[in-house]
């Protein structure tokens, strides 16, 4: 007999609450991802809700310092780690971090030996970290194992860590939640061995930003970083997070204005990203993605062997693109060789499928024109 979806008149914040409830009945070993963003902040919150309610204690939270962050973004780390009600562990571990400096990518090391070495990191190692050393291992090169192999270590049990991942856009907001408790929000962290107990879970993944904020703010009167006024004073960009990844670089001058020392910083540690704030507005990726293009699938290759410059980072596009190609034999209007090189570029090919190419491109209306002159509906189906 077939199952009937029943429909609950529930708001996010009770829907959050339920799924939280779930995963604490769940799971043997519970933390938070933080990052101190306003999301994270609002999955603190949460799950210090849920700690009272049950009498669990401090609730444990989990920072992966990833050196290139605002002292505005570690000032407000610091205040969460100080709280009573907050048991920190900060990590500080070697990643491979790629950044983008017109339109090529470089490969860097956190925490790097060597910059130590230097006087070129952008900030010191705090002495509370938990660092390389506590492995067994150095700062000298990349951890082996996944940054979650590392920060789970020393947790009993099933383990889950609370993220405060949200859906990219509004589709997945909804007043009424499913009356079962759907496991869609929790999910095995990527690239981490199957055998490792250990899953990642997104608590308000359904929650907009005015949701955030009105709990953050309003509800609870909890101070949220300061980094966020000085965005809205200037104009700035609003993510916390790392400023020279392929996205955020295009915006460097957010940092000047916003925290001046710190892009100080960042300039002692890597020089030549004054290119990039100086002629980014001068280069034309467009002429890039172009020149690639020209060349069809030696170029896609050429692209990939150019700007993926880390062994897993490099099988992916070349899954990814593979991928692209056998949609592009059936649907080419929908898959052109220049939105996969633009794809690659910006960095956004990773965990997800190849998709067409979005409304209001030229791409868009030549693939809708040949499915309208498609002569039979098989053609048409597969196009679609």
């Amino acid at each position: 007999m077939p199952r009937k979806r029943l429909f609950l008149d529930m708001t996010v914040l009770e829907a959050a609450r339920e799924r939280l409830r779930h995963v604490y009945d769940t799971f043997d070993t519970v933390a938070v991802q933080f990052s101190g963003g306003k999301d994270s902040s609002a999955v603190l919150l949460l799950a210090k809700e849920i700690h009272e309610e049950r009498g669990l204690g401090p609730v444990t939270v989990i920072f992966r310092d990833e050196e290139m962050v605002s002292p505005s973004v570690i000032r407000y780390i610091e205040y969460i780690k100080d709280l009573p009600w907050v048991n920190m562990e900060w990590y500080c571990l070697p990643m491979g971090q790629e950044i983008w400096v017109l339109g090529r990518r470089e490969y860097v090391l956190l925490w790097s030996a060597q910059r130590e070495r230097e006087g070129r990191l952008v900030r010191d190692i705090p002495p509370w970290a938990i660092t390389a050393q506590h492995f067994g291992l150095t700062n000298d090169e990349v951890v082996p194992e996944p940054v979650d192999y590392y920060t789970m270590q020393g947790k009993q049990g099933q383990v889950a860590f609370l993220t405060g991942i949200r859906a990219n856009e509004s589709m997945i907001r909804y007043r009424s939640v499913v009356q079962k408790l759907h496991e869609n929000y929790i999910n095995r962290p990527y690239r981490l061995s199957k055998a490792i107990p250990l899953r990642l879970v997104k608590p308000i993944y359904d929650w907009t930003t005015d949701d955030v904020l009105k709990y953050v703010a309003v509800d609870n009167d909890f101070p949220y970083c300061e980094y966020y006024d000085y965005a809205a004073m200037s104009g700035a960009n609003t993510r916390v997070g790392i400023p020279l990844h392929s996205v955020a670089a295009r915006r460097l001058n957010d940092v000047v204005i916003t925290e001046p020392e710190f892009y100080d910083d960042l300039y002692r540690a890597f020089p030549h990203i004054e290119a990039q704030r100086n002629l980014w507005k001068d280069f034309d990726i467009e002429e890039l993605i172009a020149s690639y293009a020209s060349n069809e699938w030696d170029g896609v290759r050429s692209c990939i062997n150019d700007n993926m410059l880390s062994d897993g980072k490099h099988k992916d596009a070349m899954k990814f693109a593979a991928e692209f190609r056998k949609k592009r034999k059936n649907d080419p209007y929908g898959f052109p060789i220049d939105h996969l090189i633009r794809t690659l570029l910006l960095n956004e090919f990773r965990h997800s499928a190849p998709s067409p190419v979005g409304p209001k491109t030229r791409a868009h209306r030549m693939r809708l024109a040949a499915l309208q002159d498609a002569d039979d509906l098989d053609k048409v189906d597969d196009l679609i």
